[in-house]
């Protein structure tokens, strides 16, 4: 489970990242100036801020009524005039700076540096003249820093300088054995509001604050303070120990102290050596990501150079155990960005080096946040779920203002982006963030967790929030005046447009086909955890009532799963397949219980392409849900040879579809969502043999399997809480019951 290579990183996709979910750092191995980029998931530009216009109520009628009246255009212009929160962009996830070490040799030989993803750590080793200098990076979560060990086969060999450098830099000061780097954002951003720099909010003035600080721990040498630079010299050995905070409390409240806070973590560390920071490290990370093992293919590739398996791959060869190294990369990721005490992970997971990242590298909710977080239960990562549910209970508040200040309705809204500020008001443009059921596909997540679990403490606690979510939705739908069924009255189909019957192109609709599944799911899971908590009996008679009236799923003239409420063509093929939401990651559309609307999404799928990035991720787990083996290995095949040499998703730095990819294998390989749990449903026919251990499955159970000549050969299922299953294997199926703890075997037959 390590990827290396035999040469330093030179750019962004050649870096190694460590992070526990607050800290993130890029490691790219360079021998005579090593670069740490740094990150903390808390620093944002901006402030604390309402994005509600408390107008807008006041064109919600005008708007429904023009698009009832098929005067789309209109209503999208009145929409980007009057329906928008105020600004109509929001803020970016910021850098905090680099951690620059200076060696100064730049002759080496014997270099390898690789990222141990069993144990979070990056390691670079290489000889220079007659000594062998190895470097370890890791970034603690139970110890909350960032740990780098420099150190050398040959004692007093160990010579460096050391510096902060960052674009919102205040000061930077050397101590003995210590630098401490101080700063704020500051706004506005200087470059022109054009393209994607258009997407980021412009606040003007200081925002939040910030401190790095290191100390570093020599065994032997000495240390000297020159300015703002640090220096070391013949040591045996030295750790670096390194604590970010910022003045974040939460999306109200940024008066905390930086300062305090790097104090208070670097005095809890203070007597811990470096092999016992390690170790604690270690047992943690080490205890995410044992818990899933996947063996594919030839083992021995792994004693090859990553970017040489790449290479091989691009120009059309076979390395199944590849795709297994990217599934685990997924995990990986998710195991570094994303974990209690830390904001979720964004577009980029925990890294970014840019003031203007690409789409602010906010949290997008049409897709790319949620697939960010695919993989978190069935791939074993259950505690990494947890920012984003903090996330959503932020959004259950300031969303609650939005419903009141733009539809005047209870309950709570948020549309397709958000940021560390919570802002849930739409944002960009009509054909983006005009569409109001953002917080239904968040509210999947809750229930999800739940499904998985069975932690009925959780959902107690979350309840109300897909309540208020579902109360909102039960307010907001409207009849159609032609159809008769309960719609949102103006929305959109995620960042795709259509031509209406004059030819125009469009992008506003009363319920389009994803709003009606998410409000499906949302209903029918209120509904359920009602009844599970034996709470609001008259509420679930309303939610019961109104699934019903929904529009249901219609197959349109080409034999394709309708997008719109009507037949329309659409403008061009849009990023998101969000039609295909009901099979996936929804499941009120599968292959055996509405075999003709799964063959509708089948037809469409065939017209797609795998061309990489977070859409044929998606695209590859709605095969596995068709369960065409052969069409989710050709595009995981093309997923993968669109990955960058240190396998991160070169498309704009965004990390989805590394997050996709590790969902989609393991929708391959098992499924849970159709009430059975489906042993090898979408086996990709390289993966001819294999061996997979604990994938979770919905009910409280996790799954081992091995498989020879594409069949199964033993399926292990384990109860983690007691229960009842139907197990499917191919045509086979098998009713099964265990008490808590007790294990099935199976081969299928």
């Amino acid at each position: 489970m390590t990827l290396w290579y035999r040469q330093p990183g030179t750019n962004w996709l050649q870096g190694m990242p460590v992070g526990n979910g607050m800290i993130g750092a890029m490691i790219f191995g360079r021998v005579a100036e090593e670069r740490i980029a740094l990150n903390e998931s808390s620093f944002w530009s901006g402030r604390p801020h309402n994005y509600d216009d408390p107008e807008a109520f006041k064109y919600f009628e005008q708007i429904r009524d023009l698009v009832f009246a098929e005067k789309f255009q209109e209503a999208e212009r009145m929409v980007n005039d009057h329906f928008y929160g105020k600004p109509k962009a929001q803020e970016a996830y910021q850098p905090i700076g680099d951690l620059l070490l200076s060696f100064g040799a730049t002759n080496f030989t014997d270099y390898r540096r690789e990222l141990d993803m069993q144990t979070g750590i990056a390691k670079v080793t290489y000889r220079s003249g007659d000594v062998v200098f190895t470097r370890e990076a890791f970034v603690s979560w139970p110890d909350r820093v960032l740990v780098v060990r420099i150190s050398a086969d040959r004692p007093g060999r160990i010579s460096f300088s050391a510096q902060f450098r960052g674009p919102y830099l205040e000061s930077s000061v050397a101590e003995r054995d210590r630098l401490v780097m101080s700063g704020a954002w500051k706004g506005p951003f200087s470059e022109p509001p054009t393209g994607m720099a258009g997407l980021i909010a412009r606040t003007a003035g200081r925002g939040l604050e910030y401190q790095a600080v290191l100390t570093a721990r020599l065994e032997g040498g000495r240390s000297e303070a020159e300015g703002s630079t640090l220096r070391i010299s013949n040591a045996d050995a030295v750790t670096l120990v390194v604590a970010i905070a910022t003045s974040y409390v939460n999306y109200n409240d940024i008066s905390a102290d930086p300062a305090a806070r790097c104090k208070k973590v670097l005095d809890a560390v203070a007597d811990k050596s470096f092999a016992a920071l390690r170790q604690r490290h270690v047992e943690d990370f080490r205890g995410l990501m044992s818990r899933v093992q996947l063996q594919l293919g030839d083992a021995s590739q792994n004693e090859k150079p990553t970017d040489a398996r790449l290479a091989v791959v691009r120009a059309g060869g076979s390395d199944p155990n590849l795709d297994a190294l990217a599934f685990q990369f997924g995990r990986y990721l998710l195991a570094s960005s994303s974990r209690e005490g830390g904001q979720p992970a964004n577009l980029q997971g925990i890294w970014n080096e840019e003031h203007l990242p690409p789409w602010g590298s906010k949290y997008t909710l049409n897709i790319n946040v949620e697939m960010n977080y695919w993989p978190a239960e069935v791939c074993n990562l259950s505690e990494c779920h947890t920012p984003l549910f903090g996330l959503i209970k932020d959004l259950s508040e300031t969303g609650a203002r939005t419903a009141k200040a733009y539809y005047n309705r209870g309950g709570w809204v948020v549309h397709h982006n958000t940021d560390l500020w919570r802002g849930s008001a739409p944002v960009d443009a009509a054909r983006y963030g005009m569409w109001p059921t953002g917080g239904a596909w968040l509210c999947q997540h809750l229930w999800e967790h739940y499904a998985f679990t069975r932690n009925t403490n959780f959902l107690k606690e979350y309840y109300p929030v897909m309540k208020g979510c579902a109360q909102f939705l039960l307010e907001l739908l409207v009849e159609h005046p032609k159809y008769g069924w309960l719609v949102t009255p103006f929305s959109i189909s995620p960042e795709h447009r259509y031509f209406d019957r004059d030819g125009n192109t469009a992008a506003l609709s009363p319920g389009p086909t994803i709003d009606n599944a998410l409000i499906r799911e949302l209903f029918s899971n209120c509904i359920e955890a009602g009844k599970i908590l034996n709470v609001d009996e008259d509420f679930r008679a309303r939610l019961a009532a109104t699934l019903p009236k929904l529009p249901p799923y219609r197959i349109n003239s080409k034999g394709h799963l309708m997008e719109w409420i009507e037949d329309w063509e659409g403008g061009s093929e849009g990023h998101n397949t969000s039609p295909n939401w009901p099979i996936f990651p929804g499941s009120t559309i599968t292959l055996r219980g509405t075999p003709e609307l799964a063959g509708a999404i089948n037809k469409w799928m065939e017209t797609r392409q795998g061309r990489g990035g977070w859409i044929t991720a998606w695209d590859a787990a709605v095969w596995a849900r068709l369960e065409r083996g052969e069409k989710v290995q050709q595009w995981l095949q093309a997923l993968v040879r669109s990955l960058a040499d240190n396998l991160h998703n070169p498309r704009n730095n965004q990390s989805d579809a590394n997050f996709g990819l590790t969902a989609a294998v393991a929708e391959a390989l098992v499924q849970s969502h159709a009430g059975e749990i489906s042993l090898l449903p979408a086996l990709p026919p390289a993966w001819s043999e294999g061996s997979v251990r604990g994938l979770r499955a919905r009910g409280g159970f996790e799954v081992d399997m091995t498989w020879r000549d594409g069949r199964l050969t033993e399926g292990v299922v384990r109860s983690i809480h007691g229960g009842s299953m139907k197990l499917r294997y191919g045509s086979t199926t098998r009713d099964v019951t265990l008490a808590k703890g007790e294990t099935f075997r199976w081969n299928g037959r």
